[in-house]
Order: structure tokens, then sequence, then C-alpha cells
């Protein structure tokens, strides 16, 4: 049975708040993924995603509580399918931490949800270079090419995915042993 950890060693979980929208928003306008809408409707979105089912942590660093980053889970379907998102700045993080953190919230869902089947992460050639070797052990789902538009172009967006079989035989363990005893 999968435990719904909300830290490892060296990052922590806190539930985000509608206070926590501009925050988020910087942190996604840093990431690239997307074009995003003016920030007052950007707020209005939140609240209601807050409210709805959409799962948002504020992640921060466990030695000084320095808040890094997001993590999201979202779009939860009854195929059993679960959205994966985070934004975190790179350079306020040691080798590994951001990995730490993808362990967590891949883990939060698969333990959270019994029917999750499958979390996919989407990325950009914008953005995946900073997820560094945290995406390599993810399948590459497909990629859509020249499927979103910001930043002036178009951008290839690439899904990748972990099952939860695979989460238990291989991310799980790992994960365990990254959590704090």
């Amino acid at each position: 049975m999968l435990v719904p950890h909300l830290e490892t060693r060296r990052v922590v979980f806190r539930t985000a708040t509608p206070d926590s929208a501009d925050d988020l928003y910087d942190s996604l306008l840093r990431a690239g993924l997307e074009t995003l809408p003016a920030l007052d409707d950007f707020r209005s979105g939140f609240e209601m995603a807050v409210q709805e089912d959409f799962t948002l942590f504020a992640i921060c660093l466990r030695s000084n509580g320095r808040f890094v980053g997001f993590g999201s889970l979202r779009d939860r379907d009854p195929a059993g399918h679960l959205k994966m998102g985070i934004s975190m700045n790179t350079e306020m993080l040691s080798y590994g931490e951001g990995a730490e953190a993808m362990l967590l919230l891949a883990n939060y869902g698969f333990a959270r949800w019994d029917h999750i089947r499958r979390v996919y992460i989407e990325s950009t050639e914008a953005s995946i270079a900073r997820f560094g070797a945290a995406l390599s052990s993810l399948r590459s789902e497909v990629t859509l090419r020249d499927h979103t538009f910001f930043r002036g172009r178009l951008w290839d967006m690439h899904y990748y995915a972990v099952t939860r079989d695979e989460w238990e035989r291989g991310g799980a363990p790992v994960l365990e042993r990254l959590v704090p005893r």
C-alpha cells in the first residue's frame, strides 16, 4: 500500500492557498510552459481551481523552509488518468531536490486515489531542460508537433507517463529510501 508522503529528507510539500496565486503565476512564467492570462484573470481562475478538484502544493526546502516552487495534480478522470505539473526555481535547488519533488508528487497521486492507473507530465522544449535527468526514467507517450503557441512561436508538446505498476515496482521503493524515519 502506498503512503501519501509530503516530505523527503530535503523537500517538503505544504498546502497552497488562494494567497499563493501570484507566486504560482511568477513560477509558471519562469517555467515557460505556456502563455498565461492576465494576472487578475489567473487569480480568479486560481481561486476556483483551489476550491474544486485540484491539488496544489507549495514546495519548500526542508533545511530552511524556503519556498522553491509548486506541484499540482489535476484533470483526474474516470479512466484513471491524472496530470501532474511541477514548476520550480531551479536556481534555488541543489542537485536532486527537483527529482525528489517529482517523486513525492507522483507518489501522492497514486497513493491518494486508488483508481489512478497513469500519471502524466507534459512539457515543451522551452522548459524540458529544467527537468534534467528526472524525465529520463519516464516513458515518452507522445509528442504533439507545433501544438502550443507562446513567446511568439509554435512549440512541440511532449507527454510523459508512469503507470501504477511501474510506480509500485520502481518509483515507490526509491521514494521510501528518501523519506525521513
